[in-house]
């Protein structure tokens, strides 16, 4: 036995659990190959807590046994009028140890293209297996099949596989037959990514760590481009149903059938409720406070109660009443505003070792697991994340503030930089400046010297204009200046004066 099934049959919350999820508890198989690499993921996804992936692992099983159910008795009635039934792409059993709790393991036929996931199979559940291959071509099968699962199987296949897989599996349909087969609608596509005009966006990525990604990747695809591969394998003849996130409330589920005996429209499908468990902690008088919430997406869906039960007993209930935003955000769904819920534990009626399940339950029946596991985990658990989400608080603020210093270096660095620009423009200014002074002192001196030259002339000038004026006035002192000033006058006085 692996390490994963030691103790299983000893551990009280997946006791509880199956108690809670399996029709017949007492025959429920609960060994997990230790290969299960969906097991493995459901590890992966809560941090190697066990316990949590045990409950995550059977969870889903049973979810999807629901989601199959709803589509059976549409066709059939029930799974008791189904003859046979294919589980393709089948891993380990997780569908599987539901599945036969509800039609006989001889009705019932598992096929994987790892042979130690059908040989696990065959062996602990008692199911018809025929190991798969990697290429459409070489599936032989010599039987057709009342109901075909392919559950995320088409959510991994590139364009140049996906039809001829489609193909063989509706060629193994019986007259009245119905396919079912999960996809990834191009909604799930990152907002930055382009869906091609062929309607199928292939990557090599997957969770598988064994197969060659190249032929099983991640997988989009519209709505448009299964109706048309539907079309082309059947030949025009096959019906065509999309349940948009049929299965888990993330991969579209396509519904094919060749015999429609009544209207897709009267196929009343509904999706499970979801919620969660944000607080668990005790009070200061040592009660068990609980808060989360709680929300049902269904056209005219509610949650009709949240249950708390202890050790499998219902010990209280309490219904969605108060607004949750961030819920509503994340559901993108305004009807499921009014989902927050919260309620007390008597500390008397609980202890540390007991079994806490918590379920949502919606009008329409279905119910879902937000917590199962013992009061001491779940305490441990929110106590944790609580400090996880202090810390992760805390390093937010350094970031925030760290952005801030980065600004504000920023700006420093522009004021600087600003500052040193103005700088250097001053310098260059005062050099410019200098050199104009430079230039001034230069042109005072020139002016200077002509100044010195013009007042040296002037000088000059002055002392000849004295010398003539000396010159002038000796001239007229003279005996030979007077006689001709008085002969002009004589002239003038006989009217001889310019003649």
């Amino acid at each position: 036995m692996s390490n994963i099934n030691v103790d299983l049959v000893e551990n009280p919350a997946i006791q509880a659990l199956i108690r809670d999820r399996a029709k017949f508890p007492e025959d429920f198989k609960l060994n997990i190959c230790e290969d299960d690499e969906m097991y493995l993921f459901s590890l992966s996804n809560v941090k190697d807590d066990s316990d949590r992936a045990l409950v995550r692992y059977y969870s889903l099983g049973r979810r999807i046994l629901d989601t199959v159910k709803q589509v059976v008795d549409w066709h059939f009635g029930s799974l008791e009028n189904v003859q046979s039934f294919l589980d393709f792409a089948c891993g380990y059993g997780r569908f599987t140890r539901f599945l036969i709790q509800e039609m006989p393991p001889e009705r019932v036929w598992v096929s994987d293209i790892y042979a130690n996931a059908v040989k696990f199979q065959t062996e602990y559940f008692g199911v018809h297996g025929v190991v798969s291959t990697g290429k459409p071509e070489n599936y032989l099968i010599d039987r057709k099949f009342d109901c075909i699962l392919a559950n995320s199987f088409f959510s991994h296949m590139p364009e140049r596989t996906f039809t001829n897989w489609l193909q063989n599996l509706y060629d193994l349909l019986t007259p009245n037959g119905i396919l079912m087969f999960s996809v990834h609608d191009e909604s799930l596509l990152p907002s930055h990514v382009e869906m091609p005009a062929t309607g199928i966006l292939f990557s090599a990525d997957s969770e598988s760590q064994s197969l060659d990604k190249e032929e099983y990747g991640t997988t989009y695809v519209t709505e448009k481009f299964v109706i048309e591969m539907v079309e082309r394998v059947s030949g025009g003849k096959a019906f065509v149903h999309r349940i948009e996130k049929g299965i888990c409330r993330f991969q579209d589920l396509y519904v094919v059938t060749n015999q429609l005996h009544q209207e897709f429209s009267s196929l009343k499908f509904h999706h499970h409720p979801e919620g969660y468990v944000d607080v668990a902690a005790v009070t200061t008088k040592d009660n068990l406070y609980l808060e989360g919430w709680a929300a049902d997406v269904n056209l005219d869906g509610r949650i009709d109660e949240v249950q708390v039960l202890v050790n499998g007993e219902v010990v209280q209930r309490t219904e969605p009443f108060y607004t949750r935003l961030d819920v509503a955000k994340y559901l993108q769904n305004d009807a499921t505003l009014k989902s927050g819920w919260n309620c007390y534990l008597a500390k008397n009626t609980i202890s540390q070792q007991d079994v806490l399940t918590i379920k949502a339950v919606n009008n329409f029946g279905w119910e879902w697991i937000l917590e199962n596991c013992t009061v001491k985990s779940l305490l441990s658990q929110k106590q944790s994340q609580y400090l996880l989400g202090s810390t992760q608080a805390q390093l937010s603020l350094v970031e925030t503030q760290l952005a801030s210093a980065k600004i504000e270096l920023e700006q420093t660095q522009n004021n600087l930089m600003f500052t040193e620009t103005q700088l250097q423009e001053a310098q260059n200014q005062l050099l410019r400046t200098r050199s104009q002074l430079e230039q001034t002192k230069s042109n005072v001196i020139s002016v200077e010297r002509q100044l010195a030259d013009t007042q040296h002339w002037l000088a000059n000038v002055k002392k000849e204009q004295d010398r003539s004026h000396n010159r002038i006035r000796a001239m007229e002192s003279s005996k030979f200046w007077q006689l001709r000033t008085a002969w002009f006058k004589v002239r003038r006085a006989f009217g001889l004066a310019g003649e």
